[in-house]
């Protein structure tokens, strides 16, 4: 039915494409339409690719004429944030700064999607520089968040409007960045599934950088076999097995470390109601302190934060020169980028080296670490907007927990558990390269969540 389109998985409209039951042509104005309607949508779209949109939903539906589909997504909507370079069309990464900045060519991973018959249906709004967590942008405007609704609330950063186009219906999925959370955190606040890739699996070619050693590119989807397929298309690579991974063979680690403090009651309660739901399920749960989170965070808490001081350089020109037209909020953190010295980059640097691989130690047997994605659920907009040191302390909640796994260089998953008007996350991370095993295990972790009559 026509008027349910949106509210299908990318995967399920894949499937209704290849089957003759969903022309793409009509799909594509039905998501166009719904984006022009919508009351907030300049805010979550900061541009709309309504032609090439056309031309690939026609050039999908001569494909299902003939009977030669690229890929499970050909014909498929989906919205890009503002960082990935689109061909002769504007990329501006949130800020006034890269106003009319027009890429010759497609970003790597958007070619790949294109080449498999995906539809773009344009480019979503974005921290500026995607320099930070909560989500807030005074130039482009601040998306809604999708799921709480009783005040005005943060989508989280800074996929916002990534997350908040896929969680209201104006795309099948959508394609963010992650260098400290920002596809998890805006993902686990608006009830969907979020993707944090390791390091080089996916290209950032043609991707506006923010810290070079750890940015990653990353869906955000409606369920796990959607962030599994455009993992395979944006990765030139065989599609993932997820069939046979059972919640009752799964091995897990629960985090008892700096993940649970200050965590609210919500979040709490959810996601330990999650654990237990995979315990009755069979899984085997074990808690343990995790001391290299314990390590890292000391690290970067007395050192700073090697993230802003890669943003800082990957910009500083712009900084340095036009600071007058930067968010307040995101220039304080490049600010503090600038002022770390590389004494204290290094020895970063260096405890990410030796941290690492103790981590990674830890976790041989397990087949996946898991804890709160945030600790917090998403504070109202008025909260944050009320001055920078607001903003900072509720932008160091949201990031606290994700960061880790950027840090630690490891995949990571966040899957919803909370209930419909309670958006919390349940994050599942590996050691890097394990992305395929990763996603089974979500897989199998959505499945005892969700439909535990269907374990397969």
């Amino acid at each position: 039915m026509k008027a349910s389109w949106h509210g299908l998985s990318a995967t399920e409209v894949g499937k209704k494409i290849a089957r003759g039951e969903i022309g793409p042509v009509e799909l594509a104005n039905h998501f166009l339409t719904r984006i022009k309607t919508y009351d907030a949508s300049s805010k979550i779209y900061v541009r709309t690719t309504a032609e090439r949109a056309l031309a690939e939903a026609e050039a999908s539906e001569a494909r299902v004429k003939k009977g030669t589909l690229r890929s499970p997504l050909d014909g498929v909507p989906i919205s890009w944030k503002d960082l990935y370079d689109t061909s002769g069309i504007a990329t501006e990464g949130g800020t006034p700064l890269l106003v009319d900045r027009v890429p010759e060519q497609d970003a790597v991973v958007l070619a790949r999607a294109a080449r498999a018959g995906l539809v773009c249906l344009g480019k979503t709004n974005t921290v500026q520089f995607a320099l930070g967590g909560i989500g807030t942008n005074p130039h482009t405007g601040t998306p809604p968040n999708a799921v709480m609704k009783d005040v005005p609330r943060v989508p989280g950063g800074s996929s916002c409007g990534a997350a908040v186009s896929v969680a209201t219906g104006m795309a099948a999925a959508a394609i963010g960045s992650d260098t400290g959370g920002s596809v998890r955190v805006p993902a686990a606040w608006n009830g969907l599934v979020g993707f944090k890739t390791s390091i080089n699996a996916l290209s950032t070619r043609g991707v506006l950088p923010l810290s070079p050693s750890f940015d990653t590119v990353g869906p955000l989807t409606r369920c796990v076999a959607d962030a599994a397929a455009l993992f395979a298309i944006m990765g030139a690579r065989p599609a993932v097995d997820l069939v046979g991974t059972r919640a009752s063979r799964l091995n897990l680690l629960v985090a008892e470390s700096v993940v649970w403090d200050h965590v609210e009651a919500p979040v709490e309660k959810a996601t330990r109601a999650a654990i237990a739901q995979l315990q009755e399920a069979g899984a085997k749960v074990n808690y343990s302190p995790i001391p290299e989170f314990e390590e890292i965070t000391a690290a970067v808490k007395y050192h700073g934060g090697v993230v802003l001081a890669e943003a800082y350089a990957c910009w500083k020109s712009l900084i340095d020169t036009q600071s007058e037209s930067i968010d307040p909020n995101v220039l304080s953190r490049f600010h503090q980028g600038r002022d770390m010295s590389a004494c204290d980059v290094e020895a970063v640097r260096t405890a990410i080296r030796e941290i690492t691989p103790k981590l990674y130690r830890r976790l041989a047997g397990y087949d996946a670490l898991v804890a709160p994605t945030i600790s917090i659920m998403p504070p109202p907009l008025a909260d944050v907007e009320r001055d920078i040191d607001s903003y900072r302390v509720a932008n160091g909640r949201a990031l606290r927990n994700t960061q880790l796994g950027n840090l630690l260089a490891c995949c990571a998953l966040t899957l919803p558990v909370g209930s419909p008007q309670t958006p919390v996350g349940l994050m599942i991370m590996a050691p890097a390269g394990e992305d395929d095993r990763l996603l089974r295990v979500g897989k199998a972790i959505e499945n005892a969540i969700y439909l535990p009559q269907n374990d397969t």
